[in-house]
């Protein structure tokens, strides 16, 4: 795989992996600050459909480099996972952001309980985006391939960020994975880098 290229898509999840952060904080301001306007509602969706989008771009640079290096089933498995359920979060984003601030105005009652089919069809992807990030995280950490404590936090924080009981506490989950994010496509853009600049110094020795 080229490794220009796999640097360059570890760039959209570093940008990613700000955007989801930005927005985490966001979320708070809209629901424990109590600012949950329509406008407030669409910047901050807007900005975490783009942070995910960013995040699952660049994921395909931190799979097709450990896989090249180390190549595994649950590895593989683990990212087709992730990639759909992603996908279908990305969706459920979509639908919360342009959807659900109308409802809130003009059906409050729908909005707060998301009927049939709608509701389990969020719960469904949201259940498969847990399970795929997990199972990555976990098939990272075995691999060795990238830093393992950011494969950890990956698996680690889906936990806490889906630990909805926990109140604000949960709000650090997302933060946490925002930030194993960074770190691990932080760690391919360096590798690729620095591969990349030892192959030309091979190549070319004089120079």
């Amino acid at each position: 795989m080229n490794n220009n290229l796999l640097r360059k898509l570890a760039v959209f999840s570093i940008i990613g992996g700000f955007f989801s952060i930005l927005a985490t904080f966001g979320f708070g301001y809209q629901y424990l600050l109590g600012h949950d306007t329509m406008g407030v509602a669409v910047i901050v969706g807007l900005i975490n459909v783009l942070g995910m989008i960013l995040i699952l771009i660049g994921m395909i640079a931190v799979f097709l480099y450990s896989y090249q290096i180390k190549a595994s089933l649950n590895l593989f498995i683990s990212f087709i996972v992730l990639f759909i359920g992603s996908m279908l979060e990305v969706g459920g984003m979509w639908t919360v952001t342009f959807v659900s601030p109308m409802l809130k105005v003009h059906a409050v009652e729908l909005a707060s309980t998301w009927p049939t089919p709608s509701g389990e069809g969020l719960m469904f992807s949201l259940l498969l985006l847990f399970i795929g990030w997990v199972y990555f995280g976990i098939s990272l950490a075995k691999l060795k391939v990238l830093p393992v404590i950011p494969s950890v936090l990956v698996a680690v924080s889906l936990f806490l960020d889906f630990a909805t009981p926990l109140g604000f506490i949960s709000y650090f989950g997302g933060i946490f994975w925002a930030i194993a994010i960074i770190w691990l496509s932080t760690a391919v853009y360096k590798r690729t880098k620095t591969e990349v600049i030892i192959g030309n110094d091979a190549k070319y020795p004089n120079l």
